[in-house]
């Protein structure tokens, strides 16, 4: 089992990480939860084509749309008495690219806080992007994930 190492991080392509965190929630404990903070350096302005939960529930939904140079937050957590911890994924479509060509394409991330054992987070810039993980462990996790040219 890999901890804390981001398997992957080619300069476009993909990337992806598991840390540890997880545990059984005891008595008082917040139930799991991912923010994520998104970084957009793509040159491009960034709009949510699709996103959803198999699990959990979103306490501030993807923002809409990011703009060129723009950041966002997000954040899911597991529904409370739940057992089944959150996991979702998000999708982000570039338009007004500075450079053109990258107009059409997606830059995505799949996360996921299992209530025992490992938070995974994976990410594609759609052939057209960079991307990098970081931050994303413990029960409340802050997962920073930068999209760039």
């Amino acid at each position: 089992m890999v901890t804390g190492v981001v398997v992957g991080v080619p300069a476009v392509g993909a990337s992806a990480q598991a840390v540890g965190g997880g545990g059984v929630r005891g008595e008082g404990e917040q139930a799991r939860g991912v923010e994520v903070r998104v970084r957009n350096g793509t040159g491009c302005r960034l709009t949510r084509s699709d996103y959803g939960l198999s699990s959990g529930q979103f306490v501030a939904r993807p923002p809409v749309t990011l703009a060129k140079g723009q950041d966002g937050v997000f954040k899911a957590q597991a529904r409370e008495g739940s057992y089944k911890g959150v996991a979702g994924f998000v999708e982000y479509t570039a338009g007004s690219c500075d450079a053109s060509w990258r107009n059409g394409h997606t830059a995505r991330l799949v996360f996921g806080a299992a209530a025992n054992g490992m938070n995974s987070y994976t990410s594609d810039g759609g052939g057209a992007f960079g991307t990098r993980l970081s931050g994303g462990g413990g029960s409340q996790a802050v997962m920073t994930w930068i999209v760039s040219r």
